[in-house]
């Protein structure tokens, strides 16, 4: 009896011997290596143009040993569910054995962090404030929210549109190009038309405005209001 119950013994961890000869354990360590170096050289390849430093959170990964039914490494896709890069994405996660079997699917949330040397206010600039290379700095912030709409140089002749405090990124929807025309000052206004009629009359500038700007002006010898696009310092144009 003792030795049948010896043999039986010895047949069983020979079985289990032979199985896990024949699997794969990929432990949660392992599988999360593997899912953030995926999803981070995506991101890196998305946001090449950038030339920024990218860095990768990843919450959902399932804290447990996953088993294969054979002795090859798992294959892991990352299945994006959005077409467009965002800060905070959901992808799919679907691992399958060497014979293509799907062993376990899964979601997780990725956050991806882009840092970039930016234009910082480096004191307080008001609304209507000038900007300019005293009171703004080159800084490394995090820019996920914010890319395509920061500046990577010092910029000049520009004023805030609204309240920039210390520490801020600058961004370009937060300015405007520096007025070169004020408010009831002296103008030309040029009408030009489409077949090249130009006429020249002196009016006066009814608002403020940069270059490309519209803004109302008032002719002096009409004494009619125009819509003219700034060209110069002096000078409108009203296209007839």
């Amino acid at each position: 009896m003792k030795k049948m119950f010896k043999n039986l013994i010895l047949f069983l961890t020979l079985v289990l011997t032979t199985q896990s000869a024949f699997c794969y354990c990929l432990t949660y360590d392992n599988l999360n290596s593997i899912i953030k170096t995926k999803a981070l050289n995506e991101a890196k390849k998305t946001l090449s143009s950038y030339n920024a430093d990218i860095k990768i959170n990843i919450q959902g990964i399932p804290r447990e040993n996953i088993i294969t039914k054979d002795n090859s490494i798992p294959k892991i896709e990352l299945i994006s569910q959005e077409t467009t890069f965002s800060p905070n994405s959901y992808k799919r996660v679907v691992i399958k054995d060497n014979c293509n079997n799907i062993v376990k699917i899964f979601n997780i949330n990725v956050q991806t962090l882009v840092y970039k040397d930016v234009l910082v206010a480096n004191e307080q600039i008001p609304f209507n404030g000038e900007i300019n290379n005293k009171n703004t700095i080159l800084a490394k912030k995090e820019i996920s929210k914010f890319l395509g709409n920061t500046y990577s140089s010092y910029i000049l002749n520009s004023v805030a549109k609204r309240n920039f405090p210390k520490g801020s990124i600058i961004l370009s929807n937060g300015i405007k190009e520096k007025s070169v025309i004020t408010k009831n000052s002296m103008v030309d206004i040029v009408f030009l038309s489409n077949k090249g009629l130009k006429i020249k009359l002196q009016g006066k500038a009814l608002k403020e405005g940069a270059i490309g700007e519209a803004i109302p002006v008032r002719s002096n010898t009409y004494n009619k209001t125009y819509n003219a696009i700034v060209h110069s310092s002096s000078e409108v144009i009203v296209r007839i």
